[in-house]
């Protein structure tokens, strides 16, 4: 008799039929290719794939990895190109700046700065620095009327010696400051176009390179004119503008000399750390990645 089975239907609450289950063991072929349906028990649908999905991850991270490194290289490259062509343009604007430093300064100045004259030169730099040292001590006002006064007693003086020496001597002296300003003073037109062409040009070169610096057209000459103006902002914190100019005048009157003397010790000094600094920038550039040609 055929066996059956009842089970609770708990939608109706009533007894229903259920289907025969078959438990006989189950019989598989041997050379039956595993599938989902399989009935091979050597089937382990987990670890294949688990197996497949490594790999596939596996070949994803090699190729972005690859991407990533093509990536790198190329801006690698772009940011070694961009410096290499700043660098020159910087090369380029600080020869152009020398040359036009070079233009504005007088020749009189030049011989001044280099002691062409000792006596003039020595003159110059203690009137100088008696003056910018008498603005530190005094007012603006008291310093500028101390030096005014100081001329005129000093001018009276010359000319009272001159006086003495033609009266009462009888040797009569060339008035060497009636030499150096003459009764006829005045500006000629030429002096004032020329006066007028000198401050046009030049200011036009001052203009034209401050509108470069402040808009960042040359990105290195932005960023070494942004280092200078933070080193004289920290500068100016310790020190005031007369402090900075008595030190600048110093400066301009004993540096160009020195290195006009020692020159070629200075020049050799300069090319062995420019030779270590080329040295550290090729092992660096070496260690950096580069990027395969195509074949």
């Amino acid at each position: 008799m055929e066996s059956q089975s009842y089970d609770i239907d708990s939608t109706t609450g009533g007894w229903t039929k259920a289907s025969h289950i078959d438990h006989s063991p189950r019989t598989y072929d041997a050379s039956e290719t595993p599938t989902v349906n399989s009935t091979n028990p050597n089937y382990h649908p987990s670890s294949t794939v688990n197996g497949s999905m490594n790999e596939s991850v596996a070949n994803k991270a090699t190729t972005e990895l690859k991407k990533g490194q093509q990536h790198a290289e190329d801006i690698i490259t772009k940011s070694k190109r961009f410096l290499l062509q700043q660098w020159n343009q910087t090369r380029q604007s600080v020869i152009h700046f020398q040359k036009r430093a070079t233009e504005m300064v007088p020749k009189q100045a030049t011989n001044l700065i280099y002691w062409q004259n000792p006596i003039h030169s020595g003159i110059v730099f203690g009137v100088l620095l008696s003056i910018i040292i008498t603005f530190m001590f005094l007012s603006s006002l008291a310093a500028i009327s101390f030096w005014l006064l100081a001329l005129l007693v000093v001018v009276g003086l010359y000319k009272l010696y001159n006086y003495v020496m033609a009266t009462f001597v009888g040797r009569i002296q060339d008035d060497i400051f009636d030499a150096m300003f003459s009764s006829e003073i005045h500006i000629s037109e030429q002096q004032a176009q020329a006066l007028a062409s000198y401050v046009r040009k030049n200011g036009t070169s001052i203009l034209r390179q401050a509108r470069s610096l402040f808009l960042w057209n040359n990105l290195t000459n932005s960023i070494l004119f942004g280092l200078i103006l933070f080193a004289t902002f920290y500068i100016g914190l310790s020190m005031n503008t007369l402090t900075f100019g008595l030190v600048g005048l110093i400066f301009l009157f004993t540096v160009p000399k020195i290195y006009q003397v020692y020159q070629v010790p200075i020049d050799n000094f300069a090319k062995q750390i420019l030779d270590q600094i080329n040295q550290v920038l090729a092992k660096v550039t070496n260690k950096a990645p580069v990027k395969p040609k195509k074949s």
